[in-house]
């Protein structure tokens, strides 16, 4: 194998990992409500996670012939599409940043409307280290899957909640309504 087929290979498999995320029931709901599409983020993914996975620097056409098309069949995309589709992505995620930023400045994150976000945060966090501890072992119990399921569907039940509009209401406003 030559110097370029290795990278290549190389290049292949760190991008499957992104591409696996984007497969999880999780992520599926939370790119749904976020501001990001799955190109988008996909792209965001490659950008990056490839170079800190090499180690070295990528070259852009090299990371956009690894993007997913929308025929399945088909590998990468244009270096001009992939070039902007990174920069929507960036500013999406830049905007998303500010938001909450002016959200905070506000103080409007100490209101109890933003308490349920807040638990779901926290329970992500304890997902993403029961998933990383569990792709470290090389066989699982039923236990372990269990234990995975259950974080999983516990999640994924709170989000489906938490893209209700009547959540980012004010109490009083919420009863009224009920």
């Amino acid at each position: 194998m030559t110097r370029t087929e290795d990278i290549h290979v190389a290049l292949r498999d760190a991008a499957t990992a992104p591409r696996q995320v984007l497969r999880e029931p999780v992520m599926k709901i939370l790119l749904r409500n976020s501001n990001l599409t799955e190109a988008q983020l996909e792209t965001l993914l490659l950008d990056l996670v490839i170079e800190d996975a090499l180690k070295s620097h990528v070259p852009y056409e090299q990371k956009a012939s690894l993007r997913t098309r929308k025929s399945r069949s088909k590998r990468g995309v244009s270096r001009g599409s992939y070039n902007r589709t990174l920069r929507q992505a960036r500013r999406n995620v830049i905007q998303s940043i500010y938001t909450m930023l002016l959200l905070a400045y506000l103080g409007l994150f100490d209101q109890p409307v933003f308490r349920p976000f807040e638990e779901i945060a926290a329970r992500i966090g304890n997902y993403r280290r029961i998933r990383d501890a569990l792709a470290g072992r090389s066989t699982l119990t039923s236990e372990d899957l269990e234990v995975y399921r259950v974080a999983e569907e516990t999640i994924v039940s709170a989000l489906e909640g938490l893209g209700l509009p009547l959540v980012l209401k004010s109490r009083a406003s919420q009863m009224r309504e009920m």
